[in-house]
């Protein structure tokens, strides 16, 4: 299964994603061109601008067992089963906040 993550956290390692989100829609796109599929979670730093969202080179798909190593507390979110679920890295208390269900503009 792959993630969607900024290239930024991907190519530095000293960057901690600041914004991860589940949307269960990704999960139902059709598998990449490897046969991987989407597993509908997503990683941000939290501070990229809306052009680089827009940006489809600023965003990489590497798998989300490497992200899941790489971040440890982004995959106890992940165990715990928290598919639809945004959250906000805490870094006073070392942990993601629940920040409430994953909602996209015209969702309602």
């Amino acid at each position: 299964m792959i993630a969607f993550a900024s290239r930024r956290l991907v190519e530095d390692e000293s960057l901690t994603p600041g914004y991860v989100y589940h949307d269960p829609e990704d999960a139902t796109l059709p598998p990449a061109a490897d046969g991987r599929r989407a597993s509908g979670w997503n990683l941000l730093v939290g501070d990229e601008t809306d052009e680089q969202l827009a940006d489809a080179g600023e965003l990489l798909m590497p798998d989300l067992e490497w992200l899941v190593e790489r971040y440890p507390a982004f995959g106890k979110i992940v165990s715990a089963g928290s598919e639809g679920r945004q959250f906000e890295w805490d870094a006073d208390a070392g942990r993601y906040t629940d920040v409430g269900p994953s909602t996209f503009p015209g969702e309602d």
